[in-house]
């Protein structure tokens, strides 16, 4: 399986452990009427090879919503989805994280108590030796 499509399993597992979201949607297109909601946006690989390795970089961003008159829920979900991120497991099929660190963890107001967190982190994997 690809670095891309194995981190993806992983991160979306990740996420439906997060207390308090509603649902936890793959792809920026679905739709979720629930609030809060999660929604794993992208994963974007580069090569992070060495020289007897394949190895991929990625960027992998995730969109928190909520409806709420104070941003303070919103935060806590944020904050909640980072860690449940920074905590992806090491060992996944066929690769082995090396590091996951934060990039971006921003909330934005859109509207009149409608909220968004925007969380972002970098993730760096090398292929296990067989």
């Amino acid at each position: 399986m690809s670095a891309a499509a194995t981190l993806r399993a992983a991160v979306l597992a990740q996420l439906r452990t997060v207390a308090g979201v509603q649902r936890v949607a793959d792809g920026a297109g679905a739709k979720a009427a629930a609030v809060p909601h999660v929604t794993l946006r992208d994963i974007a690989t580069t090569d992070w090879s060495t020289k007897d390795r394949a190895g991929r970089e990625a960027r992998v961003g995730v969109t928190v919503r909520d409806e709420h008159a104070q941003p303070a829920r919103i935060e806590g979900i944020a904050g909640a989805v980072e860690a449940a991120l920074l905590a992806l497991p090491r060992d996944l099929p066929g690769w082995r994280v090396v590091t996951v660190v934060p990039v971006r963890c921003a909330v934005l107001g859109e509207g009149t108590a409608r909220w968004a967190a925007m969380v972002d982190v970098r993730v760096r994997m090398l292929e296990q030796e067989d």
